[in-house]
């Protein structure tokens, strides 16, 4: 078994104790009166919107994969004129499988589809890779903007924001920036342990810098404000199933930012324990008809429609529509970078 999958069957293990210790902490009885009453046309159209933000990041990934030079990528095995080997429904598929790596920390798990691009299309894993860095990147930026509309209502918050934006600017400049990130690397191969996977890193510098130029930042920041938006009217309508619940779209809008923020901050698999708690505090302080039952119930439904709902579409589209050696070789350890991996995209 692969490291990353490993991993990842561990992150999920420990996402499944953590949900199992609140149900003994709360009792299952509370979560059942919570969703006594409920109305479950609410989940519906949380999953809908859940998939539209999905379809939305899938965007984003084809924007990267246009940049970067991969729609018409020929691999060694292709002849010259030959039509590109990555056909948009492959590209949807292997977006959507990454989705199963939603609980690594950061999502940096979701380099799986790097993975699967190099087994399957024959595209140089370094290449790609950074593009989970430029979407995690943007997705906190969005975070953010989102935060604003209720910032000066909760300006306690402000920290988290503040905190954000410092992480976000650094690793714009840095990983933006070929001769810094050559130098943090040339830092790092100086490094016990972390050294050895400095030269695999090499071949990160040139996509990375092309990602974080400010046109393709502002561009996919807009699409992720878009589709971070769709969550909140997500967490807005889940909220108003329950009898008797009061939350305006503007406090739903920045609870669902703030909490997913913090729960990016916490490093934790997916955020998972950082932002039930947060969310769930939260909401209960500052909506109208928030019980103990419905503040539990309310977050774990949210949850599911969000992360675990794409954790279950990654997980269906990586077992089905690969074929079993590319999902086996994207399991596999990331290819060492080659002359091929650093040439400029």
């Amino acid at each position: 078994m692969s490291r990353l999958l490993r991993r990842t069957l561990i992150a999920v293990a420990a996402c499944i104790v953590i949900y199992g210790a609140a149900l003994i902490y709360f009792g299952l009885d509370t979560l059942t009166a919570g969703l006594r009453n409920y109305r479950w046309s609410m989940l519906v159209v949380a999953l809908g919107l859940s998939s539209l933000n999905y379809l939305l990041r899938f965007l984003k990934w084809e924007l990267c994969l246009g940049w970067l030079g991969v729609r018409g990528y020929k691999g060694q095995k292709q002849r010259e004129g030959d039509a590109p080997s990555l056909s948009l429904t492959r590209s949807l598929q292997i977006y959507l499988a990454g989705l199963s790596m939603s609980v690594s920390p950061g999502k940096l798990g979701e380099v799986l589809r790097s993975s699967l691009l190099h087994s399957s299309a024959g595209v140089p894993f370094a290449r790609t890779a950074p593009i989970v860095v430029a979407d995690r990147l943007t997705d906190l930026i969005a975070l953010v903007i989102l935060m604003l509309v209720g910032l000066a209502e909760f300006p306690e918050f402000l920290v988290y924001a503040a905190i954000t934006l410092g992480l976000v600017s650094v690793g714009v400049v840095v990983l933006g920036t070929p001769s810094l990130f050559s130098a943090l690397l040339d830092i790092l191969a100086r490094l016990p342990w972390i050294g050895r996977f400095s030269a695999k890193a090499r071949g990160l510098v040139d996509s990375s810098a092309t990602l974080l130029r400010l046109r393709p930042l502002a561009i996919l920041t807009a699409i992720s404000v878009m589709g971070w938006g769709l969550e909140c009217l997500g967490y807005w309508a889940i909220l108003h199933g329950f009898p008797g619940a009061e939350a305006s779209l503007q406090l739903c809008t920045f609870l669902w930012a703030t909490t997913t923020v913090i729960g990016a901050l916490s490093f934790l698999p997916g955020g998972v324990g950082a932002t039930e708690a947060s969310l769930g505090t939260m909401v209960r302080e500052f909506a109208v008809g928030i019980s103990e039952p419905i503040m539990l119930a309310s977050t774990l439904v949210i949850r599911l429609c969000t992360l675990w709902y794409g954790e279950l579409v990654g997980a269906i589209c990586l077992v089905l529509p690969m074929e079993r050696s590319e999902s086996e070789a994207a399991f596999q350890d990331p290819p060492t970078a080659t002359a091929a991996d650093k040439q400029s995209p």
